[in-house]
């Protein structure tokens, strides 16, 4: 295996949703999963400069069939973005599903099989079909959501409630990084809270964001004149397994996301700038995903790797940086994996205002999973449409101030495929 791309790849065109709720987000009520894959469908297209019938080959997503109802997904939304009689298929890799889309499309270009290939996911995980109705939506329970998710985790593993995600993912992991480190856990809360300020921050900048009000001005909402004393509150932000509290998860939403992949020669003539997908990794665990220490993870390290090196590129290339956050500290383990943060810097970086969009270490502009928030098979897109967007220099408000000329997106499909993806300026 030589692990390189024998063709330069690129993204002509990418495409996002508002993400929230189809049933009360203003933007969205009374909207379609249909006719909100075809927006970000059609933005992609638009703006590679291309139509549906352009691209050889469509590569459709979905992770939780249980609430979209539409298997067959190429063929079952191929009117609604314009694809009809194209080569196409169905696949999923949980919440890696997009970039994993990308990974699949950059080596079947390569190959030459194909020239363009449009790849999109659609999810919906707050609301699921009415009856037998294809359009009529009625909501999910968090509970429903999380057992129909925990599907994707080997039952052997499992419980009759689906398999604790919270401990797993958020506190076991927090104790390790505070034992690993020597960190309090009063250090650690502190951390935690200004991170998430500043993934709330960088939502509040996102008209596509599920949440887009400042955790700041939610605590004066609440009527606290001290935000850590609204992040202390039992009532709104609870332990879900200590010492991780509510408002480092993720928020779940309905959305969706596409993406245009072609060869970097043809994508130099399109619309606009196109940025070259210069690498990738993907690697896949079986529980348990880690042993004694619970911030190392075999295959996230194994992907980060595989993508470095397929990239030609070291950390301190790196000029931007999304890792997979749906727990807030195992996307801090995972930026120090990288090299991004220095080991055991990361939530002192986050206090520092070090991530943010006007830091020097920005990660995660568009709000991560609990800003943007989360539609399981659409997220990686949307992580990838941001690096796009300010590698452009066109993200507005949240613009970085040194337009980035390296970006590494990173996520998790459950449970568990590390996946990484390395974009460079053409």
């Amino acid at each position: 295996m030589t692990g390189k791309l024998r063709e330069r790849i690129a993204i002509s065109g990418v495409g996002c949703s508002r993400f929230g709720n189809l049933l009360e987000t203003p933007e969205l009520k009374g909207t379609t999963i249909q006719e909100l894959t075809a927006r970000a469908v059609k933005e992609a297209l638009d703006d590679a400069g291309l139509t549906g019938q352009d691209v050889d080959a469509v590569f459709a997503g979905n992770a939780m069939v249980h609430s979209s109802q539409v298997p067959g997904t190429y063929s079952q939304l191929s009117k609604w973005t314009g694809t009809q009689f194209k080569a196409g298929v169905h696949f999923e890799a949980q919440c890696s599903t997009t970039n994993v889309g990308a990974a699949l499309a950059a080596m079947s270009i390569a190959a030459g099989t194909y020239d363009t290939v449009l790849v999109y996911g659609l999810e919906t995980t707050r609301t699921k079909v009415k009856g037998f109705s294809p359009y009529e939506r009625e909501p999910i329970s968090h509970q429903q959501t999380w057992l129909w998710t925990d599907m994707a985790v080997n039952q052997a593993y499992g419980v009759p409630q689906g398999y604790d995600i919270f401990s797993t993912y958020n506190g076991l992991v927090a104790l390790g990084y505070c034992r690993k480190y020597g960190m309090s856990i009063e250090d650690f809360d502190r951390g935690m809270f200004e991170l998430c300020k500043t993934r709330r921050l960088h939502g509040s900048m996102n008209p596509k964001a599920n949440i887009q009000e400042r955790l700041e001005d939610r605590a004066e909402r609440e009527g606290f004149s001290d935000p850590f004393d609204y992040w202390r509150s039992d009532k709104h932000n609870p332990f879900v397994a200590w010492p991780s509290r509510l408002l480092s998860l993720v928020t779940t939403a309905d959305g969706a996301s596409a993406m245009v992949i072609t060869r970097a020669d043809l994508a130099k003539g399109g619309k606009s700038q196109p940025v070259e997908l210069k690498g990738f990794g993907i690697s896949y665990s079986d529980l348990p995903w880690y042993g004694e220490d619970p911030t190392h993870w075999e295959f996230d390290r194994r992907a980060i790797d595989a993508a470095f090196d397929m990239a030609r590129i070291k950390p301190a290339d790196i000029d931007y940086l999304h890792t997979h956050d749906c727990s807030h500290i195992s996307g801090i383990c995972t930026a120090e994996a990288t090299g991004y943060l220095e080991p055991g810097t990361g939530l002192s970086a986050a206090r520092d205002g070090r991530l943010r969009f006007d830091g020097d270490r920005p990660m995660s502009t568009h709000g991560g999973r609990h800003a943007f928030g989360h539609a399981w098979g659409a997220s990686a897109g949307t992580d990838t449409y941001e690096a796009v967007l300010q590698m452009r220099g066109q993200a507005g408000p949240r613009q970085i101030k040194k337009t980035p000329e390296i970006s590494v997106i990173h996520t998790h499909g459950y449970a568990m495929i590390g996946t990484v993806v390395v974009l460079g300026s053409i």
